[in-house]
């Protein structure tokens, strides 16, 4: 259910000139898993759910997530080729113009460049957003970035890091450019049970220290490995939990086995039932090189579990704090508490430090939960998200 300040938003528009009864429409490359590609299906659902037409354009494939997209959404998919598509701008440009949406919001490098390149002079309303700082793009890719800005009339950045590097080292204009921050369902994460998930975790007095996420290099999960192995013999008895699959899987196996701590670790593959694991959690961890705007972050203080964040990126902004306060890095935490989580190095050091730290004071954990489930509806849920993006997309 929306908030009343979105129903609001949607009842004003359509009163004053009818404009929020045209269509809205989605671009991305593929709806693969990932946390962009969830928060777009979960953003074009909540939509789709206040009356809005909606279209979602995927370039390539359909894509795992298509199935969660409501049924009123209008699915297109383009069968990009791979590599550059002569014939995909005319064919995108004429959707198009032929939905004549109020406006197009595009997500990702793929979408984000062939979305503006194809609706040039096309007197559309075009929003990209990007979700990362893609430190990986050469020159030229900057170079087209800078190029197609002037064909938007916004930016979005989901996080602080990500505004500054596409101002600072693109160039984009920073008037173009507007932080949203991704939003969750809080409620659904608040009220989760994650008690029976939990007992088939751990057993009875182990610390409970998970992570949630694909299994790819950008995560480093072998750096949590070793951090873990720095600090087991310093906690009475501590257990730690990997939640997610992906091409780095043989890597952390491997370095599990090396650092010794097979015999306290479970790699649990693929789950469905996110809100209980986080819940269940008494730490959850990310030990990433790169991160947007991580939205298993948002979803663990959600259910009220601590956080300790390795800085890369968007994981400050991804941390909730009391107003006019911000995450410190590498200090005790402050009493009063005045945040949900640590924000570490991207050192093992670091990163043990923190998690010794809550694994040892269980009221700081208690502490920081609360703060995280109490302040988590305010900062990070998803009507909070949908009604900037509205009020982006009216213009």
């Amino acid at each position: 259910m929306v908030n009343t300040s979105t129903e609001q938003l949607v009842a004003a528009g359509c009163e004053a000139d009818n404009s929020a009864r045209r269509a809205l429409v989605f671009v991305i490359e593929a709806l693969t898993v990932g946390g962009a590609e969830q928060m777009l299906v979960a953003m074009a659902n909540r939509l789709s759910d206040s009356g809005w037409p909606v279209h979602l354009i995927c370039l390539t494939q359909a894509g795992e997530l298509a199935e969660n997209l409501n049924s009123g959404i209008e699915l297109h998919v383009l069968d990009k080729k791979p590599g550059v598509d002569f014939f995909l701008p005319a064919r995108l440009r004429q959707l198009i113009n032929s939905i004549e949406p109020l406006a197009v919001n595009s997500h990702l490098w793929t979408a984000n460049t062939w979305t503006r390149l194809s609706l040039i002079a096309a007197g559309q309303r075009i929003i990209a957003t990007e979700h990362s700082r893609d430190t990986w793009k050469s020159k030229p890719y900057r170079l087209i970035d800078r190029i197609l800005a002037t064909q938007m009339q916004a930016m979005v950045a989901v996080s602080s890091d990500t505004a500054n590097f596409y101002a600072k080292e693109i160039g984009v204009p920073e008037t173009r450019i507007t932080v949203i921050n991704n939003g969750i369902e809080t409620a659904r994460f608040r009220e989760a049970d994650g008690e029976s998930v939990r007992a088939g975790l751990a057993n009875e007095g182990e610390i409970l220290i998970g992570t949630v996420g694909r299994m790819i290099s950008a995560k480093n999960h072998p750096r949590l490995v070793q951090a873990i192995a720095k600090i087991r013999d310093k906690v009475p008895a501590i257990r730690l939990v990997f939640v997610g699959d992906g091409e780095q899987r043989h890597t952390l196996e491997a370095a599990i086995e090396e650092h010794g701590i097979t015999d306290i670790t479970t790699l649990t593959g693929t789950r469905h039932d996110i809100p209980q694991i986080v819940k269940a959690l008494d730490i959850f961890v990310l030990s990433s090189d790169r991160e947007g705007h991580p939205l298993t972050a948002l979803e663990a203080q959600a259910a009220g579990t601590p956080v300790v964040l390795t800085d890369a990126g968007g994981s400050a902004d991804a941390i909730v704090c009391l107003p006019d306060t911000l995450p410190v890095i590498n200090q005790s935490p402050l009493n009063p508490v005045t945040s949900s989580g640590l924000l570490v190095d991207k050192t093992v050091d670091s990163l043990a430090r923190g998690l010794l730290t809550l694994a040892l004071n269980q009221s700081l954990r208690q502490e920081m939960g609360a703060l995280g489930m109490r302040l988590c509806e305010s900062n990070f849920d998803q009507n909070v998200m949908v009604e900037k993006y509205l009020h982006l997309f009216s213009g």
